[in-house]
């Protein structure tokens, strides 16, 4: 009998995405599974929507008594589940055919951890690699060595239970945004394998904050993420030089997005 896989989803005001995220997982999960919902005390009715999911066994919500963090929540559903492949996936996803086939891979080389292709609404595609940003991996980066780091969004990777125990799980210390990154930095410190799955998944983005977030109240939370990020494995030096480095990168590339960048910038250290 093939092991189990526990799909592990945090939802937070996401509304008909959820349920739609879990009809995904019924319709396109073709072997033993169980689907944990940490719900982070969303004020929607993006759970009651899901009433028939929870009427099945399969399907396993559990209600934070107060918004506690996308990363913390992880570890709650982490800490239930019974499989020995886990698949964090975001409630603004849906699943395909072939997911299966991902899992499989995944139970056959364990050693490895798995992050599926993103497809957007309009069907480009996303969740490219990005380089951990500090500057020497950068400079290593931009020359093209085999020896630069890296990281993608975290709305799906999947990993053995014994490698996401190596690793500590999520880092807490995030309440939104970079804990990805850490992930990624931390799967690097143990010498995890990072491999591409094969099948897409749908992704809307922002299902939690779009909503409710403006552009520049995400740019700042992000910001203070990150600063978090350097301060757990780095130095300010080294977040100085991250900082300037990509003001230079975007007043050359994207020199409209400046003024935000900067503004986002200068309120986290303030808000």
């Amino acid at each position: 009998m093939l092991p189990k896989v526990s799909i592990i989803i945090v939802n937070y005001n996401t509304g008909k995405l959820l349920y739609n995220c879990l009809d995904s997982i019924r319709k396109y999960v073709n072997l033993d599974y169980e689907v944990f919902v940490a719900d982070n005390k969303s004020d929607d009715d993006s759970v009651a929507r899901c009433r028939e999911f929870w009427e099945n066994d399969a399907f396993v919500l559990l209600q934070m008594e107060k918004n506690i963090g996308f990363a913390k929540a992880n570890n709650v559903a982490a800490a239930k589940a019974t499989g020995k492949i886990l698949h964090f996936l975001n409630p603004d996803t849906e699943l395909s055919l072939g997911i299966t086939q991902d899992y499989l891979q995944a139970m056959l080389h364990a050693e490895s951890v798995y992050v599926n292709p993103l497809v957007n609404g309009n069907g480009s595609l996303e969740n490219d690699r990005m380089p951990i940003p500090v500057l020497k991996n950068i400079k290593l980066w931009n020359a093209g060595s085999e020896d630069a780091e890296y990281w993608y969004k975290g709305a799906s990777v999947i990993i053995s239970a014994e490698n996401f125990r190596r690793i500590g799980g999520w880092c807490e210390e995030y309440f939104l945004f970079a804990e990805d990154l850490d992930l990624f930095y931390e799967l690097w410190r143990h010498h995890i394998p990072i491999l591409d799955a094969r099948t897409r998944i749908f992704h809307l983005g922002g299902g939690s904050t779009s909503s409710k977030w403006s552009a520049l109240r995400r740019e700042i939370q992000v910001e203070k993420s990150n600063r978090i990020f350097f301060k757990r494995h780095f130095s300010f030096i080294e977040y100085v030089k991250s900082k300037f480095y990509y003001f230079v990168h975007h007043m050359a590339k994207r020199p409209e997005y400046v003024p935000r960048y900067l503004a986002a910038w200068f309120l986290s250290l303030w808000c």
